[in-house]
């Protein structure tokens, strides 16, 4: 089966090993801001802390929008590794190694997107040379690390 993407509908998922606490808001605020841009699929190259974290906020908008149909997909090129994930994600993509020795998943991933969801809090290490390549594709970035900033320095305004 071959899966074709639009990509103005589709984000990538770039994450990192490691994510602090407190980051749950901002990610769900940024999911809900690309299903209202009209982005319905996911692709996502990992399922560390980062990728977990996107993973389960957006499982809870699937149900949240159960209108809305959000498609979860897991890209890798480990077969054994994949199926220990298939009844989190709604599909799966593995890629050959033989045929495509130079396609890497987050490559793929990028790629066949518009939007680049990652969290990196430094121009180095890390994801950055996928967050570049991004870039370089003409991708749109949103990195949750520098929303939370700004989120951080809004003060809040009571309602009352």
């Amino acid at each position: 089966m071959r899966i074709q993407y639009i990509a103005k509908r589709t984000c990538c998922i770039v994450g990192r090993p490691d994510v602090p606490y407190g980051y749950e808001p901002v990610v769900e605020y940024e999911f809900n801001g690309l299903i209202a841009r009209g982005v319905t699929s996911f692709l996502f190259c990992g399922v560390g802390p980062f990728e977990r974290l996107c993973l389960e906020t957006l499982q809870k908008l699937q149900q949240c929008y159960g209108y809305i149909p959000i498609r979860l997909t897991l890209i890798g090129s480990d077969a054994h590794l994949l199926a220990d994930y298939e009844d989190e994600f709604d599909a799966i993509i593995c890629l050959c190694r033989q045929s495509e020795p130079h396609l890497r998943p987050v490559r793929y991933a990028i790629g066949n997107s518009r939007f680049l969801f990652y969290y990196q809090r430094d121009d180095f290490g890390g994801a950055f040379s996928d967050i570049r390549y991004g870039l370089d594709m003409g991708l749109e970035l949103i990195n949750v690390a520098e929303s939370k900033r700004e989120a951080d320095k809004t003060p809040f305004t009571s309602l009352l």
